[in-house]
């Protein structure tokens, strides 16, 4: 039997639409944004105003309603008033006594109710039509001028996880992220489609101490069990997440990666913990965390890099094949290179991609021994220059570079960048699907973010294929992606390649996920193309503002937030709910809970 559409609260649910509020304000960028709001006037009882919430829904009759009572317009609940017709009247001009007689009779009225009451409630559209046919019922799209003065409805439970919740096929805990809020009895656990909220971006916005690293954490632990092709690389500026998915990274292959080298003084599982910002619920627990971070030791898990300097890629260039091309194209601009070496660069440059071809060799490898032979290949072609030209004084150079350059076969020493581009992308089993880039200083971070994005990139589009889908994580986003970047502090590169990741990245299933307690300092452009916002507590008027702006959340949902308990959410998504862009309320699951019991494992 199919569930009702509608609850009624036994009832008690009793209300009408009395009026639609229309607000205009200004927005960030000076322009206008309309917002229009019901307001429903409600029955009191006990009962319904301790059922009545923020994230519930509503159905009001709209004008295709006429005649057939079957169409419905859908409105969330933002706020909730219990109102009492002596208290419109009751201000300072009165004796002090008969207010207080006023008051006390108001108060025994709550417990009892009476006709003096109402409840007031505040809802904003969701951009969704309801209509009933029979036991069926049919979501779209759309919006229509609901009836003043028509009877409300209450969705049930039911019609509320059929309209918000994904259904996932197979394990639904893995794609489950807490449950919904404002409902009253039994807790709904809120799904999402953990595919689609990767596949098309997303992020955390809320001031420090919300749980932006906790919800992230947990998006990033279900994730990796729900989609078994995905990886997840973390630039970690602030040192939380080789603590927050430590159960990941044991129970996953996987690469944590330090910029500098540990104290020889202490213990590596010490120095581990010290380096990373631990949770305040796991002070004192050291001794369970030690045993579980030389497990990453014992396995070969921990790495060390040293961070590349400003420019130290481009120098590098040079010492490839790429950059050799670079080179002797610049020799055409040359106004006092002779007619005769200029006819011969394209016939050298033709030799080399020749040459590359032949040796199974790319533009970015730099060169070795083998590059002897392309020496031999290209000397004679440079016989009747002039010794001191610039084409033959460039592989008079490379002639000596070359002899001292290493074998062919000789690997570098330890782990390198490049090493950590292709596990990024290698996609055998038993390669690492979680790593976590720990960055503690800001230039170097915003210059290595940059520099890892854009080689995947390069390796991605050179390589044919789609696997792995790969997840950056940027946390502290404001640090790579300001609304101002400079050249000179590493935020022009970072920001370059993360707007880059975020604009053509899904093509290549290169994906982002951005976290930050600065929305007003972002790099608008980026912003924009997320399609799944995690917002909650957000002290700054302008950030709300932004936010309701940027994402088109309503004014109404914005401010609910202040009153948030840390894990608590407002999620809208254009992609990973039931139905497009509904704002969701909810309580995350907590992130440190599994981490705990995981120690205690």
């Amino acid at each position: 039997m199919t569930p009702p559409p509608f609850d009624d609260i036994g009832g008690e649910f009793r209300a009408r639409l009395r009026h639609i509020s229309t607000t205009t304000r200004a927005t960030v960028d000076n322009s206008t944004v309309t917002f229009r709001t019901a307001v429903i006037e409600c029955e009191y009882t006990p009962r319904v105003i301790k059922s009545l919430s923020m994230g519930q829904l509503v159905a009001i009759p709209n004008v295709q309603a006429l005649g057939a009572n079957s169409s419905y317009s859908l409105y969330e609940i933002a706020d909730v008033y219990p109102m009492h017709y002596s208290m419109l009247t009751l201000d300072q001009s009165q004796p002090a006594s008969i207010r207080n007689e006023f008051m006390e009779l108001i108060q025994k009225e709550w417990e009892s109710g009476s006709k003096s009451t109402w409840i007031e409630i505040i809802a904003a559209p969701i951009g969704q039509i309801m209509k009933v046919e029979g036991e069926s019922v049919v979501y779209e799209r759309g919006a229509m001028a609901p009836l003043t003065g028509s009877k409300v409805s209450l969705l049930s439970k039911s019609s509320i996880q059929q309209l918000v919740c994904y259904n996932p096929k197979g394990t639904g805990a893995d794609y489950r992220l807490g449950t919904l809020l404002g409902l009253s009895g039994e807790p709904i656990p809120f799904s999402v489609n953990l595919e689609s909220l990767i596949h098309y971006m997303g992020g955390t916005f809320a001031f420090t101490g919300s749980g932006k690293s906790n919800l992230t954490a947990t998006i990033i632990r279900k994730s990796l069990h729900a989609m078994p092709d995905l990886k997840v690389v973390i630039f970690d500026i602030s040192a939380e997440y080789g603590v927050h998915v430590l159960d990941v990274v044991n129970e996953m292959p996987s690469r944590i990666v330090f910029t500098d080298s540990f104290d020889a003084g202490r213990k590596p599982a010490a120095e581990y913990l010290k380096r990373h910002a631990t949770p305040e619920a796991f002070t004192g627990r050291e001794a369970q965390f030690y045993p579980k971070i030389d497990s990453l030791f014992e396995d070969g898990k921990v790495v060390f890099l040293q961070s590349r300097m400003a420019g130290e890629d481009d120098v590098a260039k040079f010492s490839t094949y790429e950059g050799l091309i670079e080179v002797l194209t610049n020799t055409l601009n040359d106004k006092y290179g002779t007619v005769q070496q200029k006819i011969l660069v394209p016939q050298v440059v033709e030799t080399i991609k020749r040459f590359l071809r032949d040796e199974g060799l790319e533009l970015e490898t730099r060169f070795d021994s083998r590059t002897k032979g392309l020496i031999s290949r290209i000397t004679p072609l440079l016989a009747d220059l002039d010794n001191r030209s610039s084409l033959r004084k460039t592989f008079d150079s490379l002639s000596t570079v070359v002899d001292s350059a290493p074998p062919a076969d000789e690997e570098a020493e330890g782990y390198t960048w490049a090493q950590l581009a292709d596990e990024i992308l290698d996609a055998r089993e038993g390669s690492p699907r979680i790593f976590i880039v720990n960055l503690p200083e800001a230039d170097d971070a915003r210059l290595e973010t940059a520099n890892v994005i854009r080689d995947v990139f390069r390796k991605r589009k050179k390589g044919f294929t789609l696997t792995p889908r790969v997840l950056f994580v940027i946390d502290e986003a404001q640090e790579f992606i300001p609304q101002t970047a400079r050249k000179e502090d590493g935020t022009d590169q970072s920001s370059r390649a993360v707007e880059r990741l975020l604009r053509h990245g899904r093509k290549y299933h290169l994906h982002c996920w951005i976290s930050t307690q600065r929305v007003a300092h972002l790099n608008t452009n980026a912003l924009q193309q997320l399609h799944s916002y995690f917002v909650s507590t957000m002290p700054r008027p302008y950030d709300r503002q932004l936010i309701s702006d940027t994402f088109a959340i309503d004014d109404a949902f914005m401010d609910r937030t202040l009153a948030f308990q840390n894990g608590d959410w407002l999620l809208t998504s254009f992609k990973a709910t039931a139905t497009q862009n509904i704002p969701v309320f909810f309580h995350a699951e907590n992130n440190e809970d599994v981490l705990s019991a995981y120690l205690e494992s």
